[in-house]
């Protein structure tokens, strides 16, 4: 495939998948497919790799640590983390373009922009998206990060419930 078939199909793969809306609903990894209208980052990570490998591109999932403080959420929305941690993990895709390895992360659908959120626009196929948060994160490849974050179950329903009503306010 030449650089440019392959550019051209790479965003066009990755646009489709960064427009479905985000939101934090039950995994199922077999019922992953293009006909998911919502998805977190797990979901639209494997909606991504699927849609990916299907046009020949080699990828891998990658672990990323990141801190839900740093995204622009209201202070009440973050408070209901007492308990938990607020760095979690998060998860990404590899794209390899040429012999190079491109981090891609559709998580965040372009209409959270005006809410602050690290938006990627215009991309050009070639370099690292835009991450969950231009704030601090750590790359591992699946599976080696040891970070297990303190996490309470009651809490983090009520965080993802908060998310979800914020990210569709």
């Amino acid at each position: 495939m030449n650089y440019y078939m392959e550019k051209s199909k790479i965003v066009k793969i990755f646009e489709k998948v960064q427009k479905i809306p985000y939101e934090v609903c039950k995994y199922e990894e077999e019922n992953i497919d293009e006909s998911i209208n919502c998805g977190d980052c797990r979901h639209k990570t494997e909606l991504l790799m699927k849609l990916l490998k299907k046009e020949g591109f080699e990828v891998k999932k990658q672990d990323v640590l990141f801190d839900w403080a740093d995204l622009p959420f209201p202070p009440e929305t973050i408070g209901i983390l007492k308990e938990s941690d607020t760095v979690w993990k998060h998860v990404a895709v590899k794209v390899k373009i040429g012999d190079k390895w491109i981090k891609v992360d559709p998580t965040w659908p372009r209409s959270l922009k005006k809410k602050g959120f690290p938006i990627t626009e215009n991309w050009d196929g070639k370099s690292d998206t835009k991450l969950v948060t231009d704030g601090k994160v750590e790359f591992f490849e699946k599976g080696e990060c040891k970070v297990k974050p303190k996490l309470n179950k009651e809490e983090i329903h009520k965080f993802a419930t908060a998310l979800n009503q914020f990210v569709f306010a």
